[in-house]
């Protein structure tokens, strides 16, 4: 209550003739003294601690016990106190001893805590409710771990404690005791100042609840209030009691006391005036103990004969409260302490009273919107929240608009929703199924349906609590909201399509057929929490061709960003021999990214239960279901869990989807769209060689990545250098030995005396300065070693087998279905046909930038002698500042010779580094490589010719560098 309760001392005349006025309600608890009392913060039950060695609960709306007593102490019990969640009560006693119980089955959470040496007088605990402290007449404050019973600190004093208290922060503790006050740390238990407070023992201390203030209670007969800052007393004590006061209590909105005395009375204070507010409540026998409600609307009382007595405030003080009550400030603390209690119809009840009651102020408004938001009811909520904006923005003082400060304006949150919303749609499906309604929904029914929901209002009604706006937690539920599941399956007969579902719930369309499989399908995101799902039958509108080829490009951004992928296994069940790895969907080659793309996967069988019935949240993470999957697929274990899109390993790629089939037959093509990371047209009806050519000149044209070369079987009519299909690239990729350091060491060695470094740079420099391939309009500019053909002829009984000759290479055959003009020497053509090396930078031996990267950390460290190359460092015997103009012709003369020689020297190391490195390209072109065999056409351009198999070549003798020094770039048609 607010100090509106000081007009009641004034009316003291007008009540001195009543009789103390009656309790509410008397309780008979204990056969002894009722020594302690304490509220629950529900507000509902109270505990007490009594000299008859127990504790009990009782229900103050039902009037009853709850139960038994707390047995366990013994000897008399003099504190008690409750956890801030209610779950736990700590009570203290005569026997020296803490015991903390479990308030709903009553028993000790672990056993009496037994470190003081004399009566506990006083417990409390921390806020949080993670910390106890207790206070003894043994001269210690301890503060124990509430959940572990652990001693966390001892604070010890020079006299006995009678009373502990944290501050509401609990970064402080107040212990009273004989005259005075002390003032501790509880981070490290070091005291901050002491109060010389009163004449006798200070028997009771308690914080205001905003932390400001202390309020203390004597045997001196007064209670006196302290700035709890700096130990200076505030105003006069009060002083209406006639013998030792034993106990006080503080109302929640800190604005009286209630305190009992000796006298047998229980008097109430305004913590503003100090001054004494309405009748003191006389008992015929000593009352022992006082507590004050959550709600600040009862006062309870314990006496000498084991009784408790409930007063309502009102009525104690009708003068005061009666006018309190007529004021905001008293339905505005009423407000948010039902609110605390969760009572959200009463708190927003006391709110429209304040709003009545004040209707410029922005406060009612404050509190209705918290008690709408804590009921969600969003959309009223906000209403709320808008209004207080204006009350705060027309607000007469000046600091009152200053708290417009600490909101954010609701459209700036709008559109910060919205951001977040195109940002994360832009990579989701174009339209989804609202698995709560069944219905289809395009990205406007889908934004328009978040707006309506409860976690768009929830969202809306939180951010514009607290400015600066906070951007993260807006992100974060638009990511939870707009999360989708994406299903993977193979095809059936009569798929529902997008016009059958379209403006219908799936769950009430007839479940037949393929229906089943949908309806199944978004049953399971639904229940998995999602609110999106989508499936390839229904989703996309195979009429439409611009949505057709976005849906192509997007595909595998849409599985990769789905919270989850489903994929559903129709021809495997718990009994059947059929497996993930023989399933037909593991042979489709739309499946092949829908595993790859997704971070999450769950595979379901059948009969929709999950496969091997492994119920882990991700079966990438399935160690057995991986490796079926890797066998089965000859993808590694890596890619399968954290594949990552793009050119690289072309070759490798291309071999995994070799195996695949797909109903349309670009679809091998189109499905690799997203493992490249590439983006085309698509054109159904352009045959798979187009499509796959298509892909395949990007693939080149962007990376100048020759692998995709490598392939056995018919050349595509889009060009000869490429295959007519994917089947081409099945067998593993053509990998010769390689040598290792030590022998490209030795083989450089060797050819130091064959080969002269002029024309081992020659051809570095040649092969160094050609440019990548590049690929377009179905021709292919390839960089290449040429070896001109001089002999093919037929091999005897094979018409497919031919001998070959070439300038520089040693003689090989080759099979080939198609059939070659022969010649030789003695039998020109017209016709040129050339064996080729294609290009590959990393025949150089050039390091990788990321290992020269890292090599760079690996340098001196600053002052190293490397760090002085030329040795100019002053001697070590010559003062630095003794360097004059006399001694200036003998510093360049040592400067000018030190230059020469570290040039020389440098020179000639790079010199031998650079013949080296030289000499390891020649070596390494004179080890075995694949080749292309290529026919000259009529405009000049090549064609490949294919084989069955790889053309393996080796140069005749790699120290006649002349052999390999035909390095052009030819066009391939």
């Amino acid at each position: 209550m607010s100090g509106l309760l000081d007009v009641a001392h004034k009316k003291k005349h007008a009540v001195r003739g009543r009789a103390t006025p009656a309790p509410m309600q008397t309780m008979r608890l204990h056969m002894d003294k009722v020594s302690v009392v304490a509220f629950f913060k529900d507000g509902r039950r109270v505990v007490t601690g009594s000299w008859d060695y127990t504790l009990r609960i009782c229900d103050i709306q039902k009037g009853t016990v709850a139960g038994g007593p707390f047995v366990g102490h013994k000897d008399k019990v003099f504190s008690v106190a409750v956890s801030p969640d209610d779950r736990r009560i700590a009570s203290g006693g005569r026997d020296n001893t803490i015991i903390i119980w479990d308030v709903e089955s009553k028993r000790m959470l672990f056993g009496p805590l037994a470190k003081h040496t004399n009566m506990v007088s006083s417990v409390c605990f921390s806020p949080d409710g993670k910390r106890l402290a207790s206070g003894s007449y043994d001269s210690k404050v301890i503060i124990w771990d509430a959940e572990t019973g652990a001693v966390l600190s001892t604070l010890r004093s020079d006299r006995g404690v009678s009373s502990v208290a944290f501050n509401p922060d609990g970064s402080k503790l107040a212990s009273g005791s004989l005259r005075s006050i002390q003032i501790w740390r509880t981070d490290n238990a070091e005291p901050i100042f002491e109060i010389n407070a009163h004449e006798k023992w200070v028997l009771s201390v308690v914080w205001s609840p905003d932390g400001h203030q202390l309020v203390s209670a004597s045997y001196d007969n007064t209670v006196k209030f302290w700035d709890s800052s700096n130990g200076y007393q505030i105003g006069q004590p009060c002083t209406s009691h006639t013998s030792n006061i034993n106990l006080l209590a503080i109302s929640s909105d800190g604005s009286f006391i209630a305190t009992i005395s000796d006298d047998r009375t229980v008097q109430h204070w305004s913590t503003k005036s100090h001054q004494k507010i309405g009748e003191p409540l006389k008992h015929i026998e000593d009352v022992t103990c006082v507590s004050i409600s959550p709600d600040a609307e009862l006062v309870m009382v314990g006496d000498f004969l084991g009784e408790v007595r409930f007063w309502s405030i009102k009525n104690i003080l009708s003068a005061a409260v009666q006018l309190y009550s007529s004021s905001g400030s008293y339905f505005a603390h009423r407000s948010k302490l039902k609110l605390g209690r969760n009572l959200y119809h009463e708190a927003l009840s006391d709110a429209q009273k304040v709003i009545e009651l004040h209707p410029t102020s922005y406060l009612g408004y404050k509190l209705k919107h918290a008690a709408l938001y804590e009921a969600r009811r969003y959309d009223d909520a906000i209403e709320s929240f808008k209004i207080m904006l204006s009350k705060l923005d027309d607000a007469f003082d000046s600091q009152i608009r200053q708290l417009r400060k600490q909101y954010v304006n609701p459209s700036k949150v709008e559109n910060a929703i919205q951001q977040a919303i195109h940002a994360h749609l832009d990579n989701a499906p174009l339209r989804l199924i609202n698995t709560i309604t069944g219905k289809l929904c395009d990205r406007q029914a889908q934004i328009n349906t978040f707006k309506k929901s409860t976690e768009y209002k929830e969202i809306l009604s939180s951010s514009m609590l607290h400015g600066p706006l906070q951007v993260e937690p807006i992100r974060e539920a638009v990511v939870k909201y707009f999360s989708w599941v994406m299903l993977s399956h193979r095809w059936e007969s009569k798929e529902p399509h997008l016009h059958e579902i379209q403006d219908k719930d799936v769950y009430t369309i007839r479940p037949v057929g393929t229906i089943v499989k949908l309806q199944k399908f978004c049953k399971i995101a639904r229940d998995a929490g999602y609110f999106w799902a989508w499936s390839d039958t229904c989703c996309i509108d195979q009429n439409n061709n611009v949505e057709v080829q976005a849906s192509v490009n997007s595909m595998f951004v849409w599985y990769r960003n789905s919270a989850l992928t489903i994929v559903y296994l129709s021809d495997v069940s718990p009994s059947s021999k059929r497996t993930l790895a023989t399933s037909v969907w593991n042979t489709r080659g739309w499946t092949v990214q829908e595993f790859l793309a997704p971070t999450v996967v769950l595979f379901y069988q059948a009969d929709w239960t999950l496969y091997l019935g492994d119920c882990s949240p991700n079966h990438k993470q399935s160690v057995s279901i991986m490796q079926e999957l890797e066998r089965s697929t000859g993808i590694n274990a890596r890619a399968l869990v954290a594949f990552s899109p793009g050119m690289k390993n072309a070759r490798e790629k291309l071999q995994w989807a070799s195996c695949r089939v797909t109903t349309l037959q670009e679809d091998i093509a189109y499905s690799l769209f997203g493992i490249f990371d590439v983006n085309l047209p698509v054109i159904y009806g352009e045959k798979v060689q187009k499509a796959l050519g298509r892909l395949l000149q990007e693939i080149i044209a962007h990376s100048g990545d020759i692998t995709a070369l490598d392939w056995v079987g018919q050349p595509s009519s889009f060009n000869s250098c490429l295959p007519a299909n994917i089947a081409s690239y099945r067998a593993l990729p053509c990998i010769l030995p390689s040598l290792s350091k030590d022998e490209i060491q030795s083989s450089v060695s060797l050819l130091r005396n064959d080969v002269t470094q002029q024309l081992a740079s020659k051809l570095y420099t040649i092969l160094d300065n050609l440019s990548a391939p590049r690929f377009a309009n179905c021709r292919l500019r390839l960089p290449c070693i040429t070896f001109p053909l001089t002999k093919v002829k037929r091999r005897a009984g094979t018409p497919c087998t031919y001998h070959i000759k070439a300038d520089g290479l040693q003689d090989l055959e080759i099979t080939t279905a198609d059939t070659l003009v022969q010649f030789w020497p003695g039998k020109p053509t017209s016709q040129k046909f050339l064996l080729i090396r294609p290009w590959n930078r990393h025949d150089l031996g050039l390091p990788d930038f990321a290992d020269e990267m890292r090599s760079a950390d690996d340098g001196p460290e600053p002052g190293s002698p490397s760090d002085d190359p030329l040795g100019l460092s002053p001697l070590d015997n010559e003062p630095t500042g003794s360097r004059s103009l006399t001694r200036e012709p003998s510093l360049l003369t040592r400067l000018t010779q030190q230059l020469g020689a570290l040039w020389l020297g440098q020179q000639e190391q790079a010199d031998s580094q650079s013949h080296t490195r030289e000499l390891g390209l020649v070596v390494r072109l004179g080890q075995p490589f694949s080749t292309l065999l290529l026919a000259q056409q009529r405009g000049g351009e090549y064609k490949r010719i294919s084989s069955d198999c790889n053309i393996i070549a080796q140069v005749r003798d790699m120290a006649c560098v002349d052999d390999m020094m035909n390095v052009r770039t030819l066009e391939i048609l």
